[in-house]
């Protein structure tokens, strides 16, 4: 009792009972509330969904009912795809207690030191509940801070001496939320984008507010339709360094004594009259990164949104920008940034030598199977009038190489490029690319010559309106007589079974048209060989051929291509050995049907129809001419033979089926099956009331003289059936 001073225990007993109950009461507070934040039982409380929240913290300790100081404080949390992180080295906080009892969370006041935050998007989404009012409430009025380290948003990273203070309501489980009128600011700060540093010793002010509603009605990027926001941004901007020395451009920063200034006001989504923003940036761009001097940027904001850049000419590379281009309207579109383009109108002219002129190839094709290789000047004038380059548009590209690759095919050449804008409806934009002399090489092979020739054109039109300009892109590619030196280095694609090609030499011609993605539409090429050399099934031929190519379909993605209607002419053929023959064979091939794929596994298949001399070259795949009966002989020069049949090659591997021939005095059936280093096959003859069957197994051969036709019709097939032509 000594403890206890002589006034207290002068009170009336039941004060100094009420006294003594509040003491008591307040050391089991001291220790109940001290243990829960000291141990995980708070975690056991605060993570009970760790994919969505989790609150980890270094010790904590409060004094008073509603009030705690917590060290070492680390937040993380995911809403869909959208994951914040807050770092903070302590906090300090009151709880409202009463409104507990209302199943809400409200704390009037959080005060933070050492704070970072760090907000990112993921591919792996958390989906977010259904729209509802049944959580709980959690309203902070005011988190503030004095001593904001940094701030990550995606890529832009923020380094300084912040300060700032938010306020929030949000309902859980899919309950509405409101951003309260808040504001965020840094001095002496350093602002870089993926690593590249942008602004130094900077002065950021922000002031920004939603309304409540529900996410349904704003999710994701639409939430900048509702947010009211103000930016002000003086700083000293880095100069911006652009490195093409190596196989990939490499951008960076340098110090400047250059500056950003801005002022933006958004209500809704909308930039406000009066917002602007001045930028002069330092460029050096090119092989090593050789100063190219002063961009001036500039934003004005009216009734409508206004774009100025310039960058004086350089009397040493020819290199200068003029743009101004408005856009109307001030509505920003953050979830479809290319709706700006329809509302875009101005000009841009200048002149660029440019270390890589790939991006010009860029803007027509989807995918890399054409492009413009090494630098050169490029000079324009682009005039555009809402969103789509308007006549008197242009783009010249002196010289350049043009390369084009297409199913394992890599041409290129020397080239000049000229775009225009031409007559359509709607207009087109057109590049004419000029190559007056190329070379195709295979892709893994750039030494093998597959043929060169002179003054290849390659145009591409598209729709002028930049929106859709690759989307409907067609490009036409045509050449005539390119010179083909050695028909041997086509034996990549032949594979080495039972047909290889030992010698000639040919010209080809090509004319196709392809859309954005490589893809053939339609298209023709022309192949005339003289004096080829070839070795089929054993047998050492020689002769002239030429080979029509329809293409009606191609997929170079996938390596399918529909050559149905091609047609194949042999003239001139002599068979080493064939002393019995007389002048040269000769035989056409039109194939009703062709498919290749020219992805592993290669393989064509084709059905095709045939008109033959004579029926000789088949039948000596069987036999020699002295293994046939007599009146077998007598068929040789039975006059012009029609044909048909079914085909299936691949690399090692030559199956026919289906092979039927007639003319007045002969009927022939035949299948055969030659797998690399080895055939087998089937062969029917009739002439009258004659004939006679072979059943060939490598070199052996087995005649069937008696029920012949049964015989034959008894085999098996070596290929499926084919479908009918379409």
């Amino acid at each position: 009792m000594a403890l206890i001073p002589e006034r207290v225990r002068r009170w009336p007993r039941p004060w100094r009972v009420t006294l003594y109950a509040l003491l008591v009461l307040y050391a089991l507070y001291l220790v109940a509330g001290n243990v829960f934040l000291n141990t995980p039982l708070f975690d056991a409380v605060t993570n009970r969904k760790p994919e969505k929240f989790t609150l980890m913290t270094g010790p904590a300790l409060t004094l008073m009912p509603g009030h705690a100081i917590v060290w070492n404080i680390h937040i993380r949390g995911q809403a869909n795809h959208t994951v914040y992180v807050f770092r903070a080295d302590r906090a300090s906080a009151w709880i409202s207690l009463v409104h507990l009892f209302k199943r809400e969370v409200r704390i009037p006041s959080i005060n933070a030191t050492g704070v970072e935050s760090d907000i990112s998007r993921v591919e792996k989404a958390i989906p977010p509940p259904p729209r509802g009012d049944r959580g709980w409430n959690i309203r902070l009025d005011a988190i503030h801070s004095d001593s904001i380290r940094s701030g990550r948003f995606g890529k832009l990273l923020i380094v300084g001496q912040g300060h700032g203070t938010v306020g929030f309501q949000k309902q859980t489980k899919g309950g509405p939320s409101e951003l309260f009128d808040s504001t965020a600011g840094f001095e002496q700060a350093t602002v870089s984008y993926d690593g590249v540093k942008l602004l130094d010793e900077a002065h950021l002010a922000a002031r920004f507010h939603y309304p409540r509603h529900y996410r349904d009605e704003a999710p994701g990027l639409r939430k900048f339709g509702i947010t009211w926001a103000q930016l002000q941004v003086d700083g000293r901007s880095q100069a911006i360094t652009i490195d093409t020395a190596g196989a990939h451009a490499k951008v960076g920063s340098m110090p400047a004594e250059a500056r950003l200034n801005a002022d933006l006001t958004m209500d809704r989504g909308m930039l406000q009259p009066g917002s602007r923003m001045v930028w002069r940036v330092p460029v050096h761009a090119g092989v090593h990164a050789p100063d190219r001097g002063l961009l001036s940027l500039q934003l004005d904001v009216a009734q409508d949104m206004r774009v100025q850049a310039r960058l004086p000419r350089d009397e040493e590379t020819g290199s200068e920008l003029h743009a101004d281009l408005r856009v109307r309207g001030r509505k920003i579109p953050f979830e479809a940034p290319a709706e700006l383009l329809p509302r875009l109108s101005g000009e841009v002219r200048g002149a660029w030598k440019f270390d890589s002129l790939n991006w010009i190839a860029d803007l027509f094709v989807r995918k890399p199977w054409f492009r413009l290789d090494g630098g050169g000047l490029l000079e324009g004038d682009l005039k555009i009038v809402d969103g789509a380059l308007a006549p008197g548009s242009r783009l010249d590209v002196p010289k350049v190489v043009a390369v084009s690759e297409v199913a394992g095919v890599r041409m290129q050449g020397e080239a000049s490029a000229v775009g225009r804008i031409v007559e359509g409806e709607p207009l087109q934009a057109e590049l004419k690319v000029a190559i007056p002399e190329f070379r195709a090489a295979p892709s893994d092979s750039p030494k093998t010559v597959l043929f060169d020739g002179k003054a290849m054109a390659l145009t591409m039109r598209g729709d002028a309106r930049l929106q859709q300009l690759r989307e409907g892109m067609r490009a036409h590619l045509k050449f005539s007589d390119a010179r083909v030196p050695d028909l041997t280095a086509y034996n990549r694609y032949v594979g080495s079974g039972n047909a290889r090609l030992l010698g000639g030499t040919g010209l080809l011609s090509g004319d196709v048209t392809l859309d954005g993605a490589g893809r053939v539409g339609q298209g023709r090429a022309d192949l005339r060989g003289t004096g080829a050399r070839m070795q089929v099934m054993g047998m050492n031929i020689r002769g002239d051929a030429q080979v029509k190519a329809q293409v009606k379909r191609a997929d170079f993605d996938a390596g399918q291509f529909d050559l149905g209607g091609t047609t194949l002419s042999l003239r001139n053929v002599q068979v080493d050995g064939d002393t019995a023959g007389k002048g040269g064979w000769w035989g056409e091939v039109d194939l009703d049907s062709g498919h290749i794929q020219a992805a592993e596994p290669f393989r064509v298949d084709a059905r095709a129809k045939l008109r033959l001399r004579d029926a000789g070259p088949v039948l000596g795949v069987f036999a020699a001419r002295k293994d046939y009966p007599r009146w077998v002989l007598g068929l040789l020069d039975s006059g012009e033979v029609q044909a048909s049949g079914q085909l299936r090659w691949q690399r090692e591997h030559l199956a026919v089926d289906d092979l039927q021939a007639e003319n007045e005095r002969l009927s022939l059936r035949a299948r055969l099956d030659m797998p690399q280093g080895s055939r087998r096959g089937d062969l029917y003859l009739r002439w009258g009331l004659l004939g006679a069957g072979i059943e060939l197994d490598g070199d052996k051969r087995s005649w069937h003289l008696a029920g012949a036709r049964d015989w034959y019709d008894g085999r098996p097939r070596v290929l499926p059936e084919a479908r009918p032509a379409p």
